[in-house]
């Protein structure tokens, strides 16, 4: 399939990934603009706009952008600036792009909309070096139309931009697919992604699961990340993947929220094709909750564990603060945690415990031994 073609229809993969990356700007774009005023968007591989009869990420953001600034919050804040810069190296698709931009109407005193038509690999150097001369937040939103785009230094060098924030979209499938097949041919594609993104390289995974532990690990390591969050899009025979690399607590938080309203995992949206049944099989949502609480468990043995290490801790595992929260009163309950103030007065009341979106005290967990059968 062509690049062109690809936008002539929009998939039902590709409805679910530009579903999760509005929801993102809504929740992402509105603190950012309060907090700092301003911000630099960059889709570096946009396509035309839209998605046969559907926006695509630029109208997304444009729509979402439109309507995040006529808040009366924003409207009173002063100074506001978007840049957004929106890439794509096919002309015929760029040509596309400015004629769907030109039917939008936005506020060109607050947008500032730029478009380049030139190759990712090109494009990327300036980039990186134009932006760093101003503090804003950026945020990255890398759709390659195959994987062999990107490298894992073009995404060290964006994570090391001030205040960063990178989506990256992944057709998971196909390297899947051929992560425990012996390819021996070195300049093979595939095999080149999956030994350069993940931390086990060509390796029998236990389950699709498993080969994204592996590429988020990687990810974290070698980028320095301390929060990497990855949505599997579950189409059965196809499946893709959104990452989320940030520095901020509350844009792992943010992406974890929205996973769970999507899925019972938060890990994996079930998507109906076409395609017959799922070729690789992955774990129960009861696995990862019970792995998660065993984790848990490990974590707060560790001497003077607070609210805060483990709201962190928890958001870092990829779920929310109340599902901590359950396992934490379960603990308490049978006797294996106590909870303490910061004047070490004993807290036996949970709605005090603080473990929350928003801390506003600190609390202290500690480990009082294993639940006695």
């Amino acid at each position: 399939m062509s690049n062109k073609d690809f936008f002539e229809n929009q998939s039902a993969l590709t409805a679910a990934k530009t579903k999760i990356y509005k929801e993102y700007i809504e929740g992402y774009l509105p603190k950012l603009l309060m907090t700092w005023g301003k911000c630099l968007i960059a889709d570096l591989f946009c396509g035309p706009g839209k998605n046969g009869k559907e926006n695509g990420s630029p109208l997304i953001l444009l729509e979402r952008l439109d309507y995040i600034l006529s808040s009366d919050q924003l409207k009173k804040k002063s100074d506001k600036k978007v840049y957004v810069l929106f890439n794509e190296q096919d002309d015929s698709l760029v040509k596309n792009l400015n004629e769907n931009l030109n039917k939008i109407n936005y506020d060109k005193s607050i947008i500032d909309i730029r478009v380049k038509n030139e190759k990712y690999e090109k494009l990327l150097p300036d980039l990186i070096r134009i932006p760093e001369k101003q503090k804003i937040p950026k945020f990255f939103f890398l759709d390659p139309f195959t994987y062999s785009n990107v490298k894992l230094s073009h995404l060290k060098e964006l994570m090391n931009l001030s205040n960063p924030e990178v989506l990256l979209f992944i057709p998971i499938f196909h390297s899947y697919r051929f992560s425990n097949v012996q390819i021996y041919n070195e300049t093979h594609l595939t095999r080149v992604f999956i030994e350069e993104f993940t931390s086990k390289g060509m390796y029998n995974y236990e389950n699709v699961y498993d080969f994204m532990d592996s590429i988020k690990e990687k990810l974290s390591k070698e980028l320095n990340v301390p929060y990497v969050r990855y949505v599997l899009i579950d189409g059965g025979g196809s499946k893709n993947a959104l990452f989320l690399l940030t520095k901020h607590q509350k844009g792992m938080l943010l992406m974890n929220k929205i996973a769970f309203k999507k899925t019972n995992d938060g890990k994996s949206i079930k998507i109906k094709t076409e395609s017959v049944g799922n070729l690789f099989e992955i774990k129960e949502t009861s696995v990862i909750f019970e792995q998660f609480k065993e984790e848990l468990k490990e974590y707060i043995k560790k001497e003077n564990t607070t609210n805060c290490d483990i709201v962190d801790f928890t958001i870092k595992k990829g779920l929310l603060p109340k599902h901590a929260k359950e396992n934490l009163v379960n603990l308490h309950k049978a006797n294996c945690i106590k909870v303490f103030d910061e004047n070490q007065i004993e807290i036996h009341n949970n709605l005090k415990w603080n473990i929350a979106d928003e801390l506003s005290k600190t609390t202290y967990f500690k480990w009082q031994g294993d639940e006695k059968n």
